[in-house]
């Protein structure tokens, strides 16, 4: 009696030591600001986007935010659905289909030849946080466009993007790293526009 009487006890303080751990939300960044399009394609070359390179830190679904401190951490319970690369390219891709600026853009796993390849390095993509009560979405990222038959650099730049946060938790900078990433889109397809017009392929 005695006995049942410990394990029952026992049984109800291990019980009670139990935490209940906060379940996982993932994110995703999605196209906000499509680019009107035309009904016929800008020109007759086609473009593939090779997949954005980045460093290991961010080639996972981890969230991460930066404190003032220079500080980096991942939030616990807050992940990315995919990595901040695939995601990256789905919205520029999407942009750059929008404008009509080629006559079709390829995905990295496209086996068909292109006229123009896209190459980029991730170097940011985190909640940067500051002790003033104030946080922001920040981005950089660099653009290479290569022509794949003379292996040669058509043109290159750097785009680092910063949009304010709206809170200071993991929501707060998913937003805001949302808003930089659909300003990256309209920034680069702007870019490709200009690079088309002064290399002549477009009007």
């Amino acid at each position: 009696m005695i006995r049942t009487l410990l394990l029952i006890f026992l049984a109800s303080l291990l019980g009670g030591c139990t935490t209940i751990t906060p379940p996982i939300t993932g994110y995703t960044l999605t196209h906000t600001a499509p680019n009107p399009s035309s009904d016929a394609a800008k020109t007759t070359l086609t473009l593939k986007i090779s997949g954005t390179k980045a460093p290991a830190s961010l080639s996972s679904s981890q969230l991460f935010y930066l404190s003032n401190h220079q500080e980096m951490r991942s939030y616990l319970y807050s992940r990315w659905n995919d990595t901040p690369g695939v995601m990256i390219d789905r919205l520029v891709g999407e942009s750059i289909y929008e404008s009509r600026l080629f006559f079709a853009v390829l995905p990295k796993t496209s086996s068909v030849n292109s006229d123009l390849l896209l190459e980029s390095t991730l170097s940011s993509f985190h909640h940067r946080i500051h002790d003033d009560n104030r946080s922001e979405g920040y981005l950089d990222i660099t653009y290479i466009l290569i022509n794949p038959k003379t292996k040669q650099t058509v043109a290159s730049k750097r785009f680092r993007i910063t949009a304010p946060a709206p809170s200071m938790d993991a929501r707060g900078g998913v937003s805001a790293l949302n808003r930089a990433a659909n300003e990256l889109a309209v920034e680069c397809t702007a870019w490709l526009h200009t690079t088309m017009k002064e290399n002549g392929w477009i009007k």
